[in-house]
């Protein structure tokens, strides 16, 4: 089973524990795999936070294994999940506590949402919005307990000004605490709903990795990404494409352009306190924080 990145991220986030679970994974999945008479198992590209395989049903349909370390947020997936029901969100087909894992349905042909960008922007814009809508549909709060971003937003509050820019975190701070006091409508978020989180299945759009959190639509669209990787290059117009993109997606959406653009900033100093928690570099958020400020 390739999981090179898969052993980082476990040795960086969880040390002896997390090794301790790597080494119980080839028994975890040999049990999940006779408990739901799974074949012709394959392990996706890119393992990192859990152990992620296609395979195939006794009645051939495709499905996709989930296994993971962290207990509560495959516990909030789950919960998630039946919450969407499969409105623009892949489906639960069961879950098995005893091992933390979830069996889904699988997208095909699974291609990203993010493959299709940058050159494809009004398409995936359009899409991106729809799927967002589609998953806000209920417009009800979920029967379970689910957080509130302001708990996750509290890490900021903790974040070292050592090893983060003083005026990136201080400026964050601010804006949370003014978006939080202002936010009116409260829906149950995807919560990481980025461009590779969305996959095609036959002729829709369909999320996955749901963290089910509530907040304000504003906060759900922030997690866009509004700058691809081989755009980092060209510092310059960075500012200018957050801005352009930031207006373009509220138009779309109708949502508050204003509010989008302070929640992606706030997400991306979030998103580097989250990387200097779990030992990884914080510098992509970083960067692209100091581009959304400087002209």
């Amino acid at each position: 089973m390739e999981k090179n990145t898969l052993v980082q991220n476990m040795e960086n986030l969880y040390g002896e524990n997390g090794k301790e679970w790597l080494s119980k994974l080839l028994t975890i999945f040999d049990a999940l795999k006779k408990h739901w008479k799974l074949s012709s198992l394959t392990p996706v590209d890119n393992l990192t936070f859990n152990y992620v395989a296609k395979a195939l049903l006794p009645s051939k349909q495709a499905v996709v294994l989930k296994i993971g370390y962290d207990k509560k947020a495959i516990a909030d997936e789950m919960r998630a999940l039946c919450h969407f029901e499969g409105a623009s969100s892949i489906k639960l087909i069961d879950y098995n506590e005893e091992n933390n894992a979830l069996l889904l349905q699988q997208a095909i042909p699974g291609i990203t949402l993010k493959s299709l960008y940058p050159a494809q922007i009004d398409f995936v814009m359009d899409r991106y919005i729809e799927t967002m809508q589609g998953l806000h549909s209920k417009n009800t709060l979920p029967k379970h307990s689910a957080i509130h971003i302001s708990d996750w937003l509290k890490a900021l509050d903790g974040a070292s000004p050592n090893k983060l820019p003083a005026t990136l975190l201080s400026r964050a701070i601010e804006l949370r605490n003014s978006l939080l006091k202002t936010s009116s409508t409260q829906l149950f978020l995807h919560g990481d709903l980025h461009l590779n989180n969305i996959l095609k299945n036959n002729g829709q759009w369909l999320a996955i990795d749901p963290k089910g959190i509530i907040g304000d639509q504003e906060f759900e669209i922030a997690a866009f990404d509004f700058i691809h990787p081989t755009e980092l290059n060209h510092k310059k117009h960075l500012n200018p494409l957050f801005n352009s993109r930031i207006e373009n997606i509220a138009r779309k959406s109708k949502l508050n352009s204003q509010r989008i653009k302070d929640w992606v900033f706030v997400r991306l100093l979030l998103s580097a306190t989250w990387s200097i928690e779990d030992n990884c570099d914080p510098s992509w958020a970083l960067e692209l924080a100091k581009a959304m400020i400087i002209k």
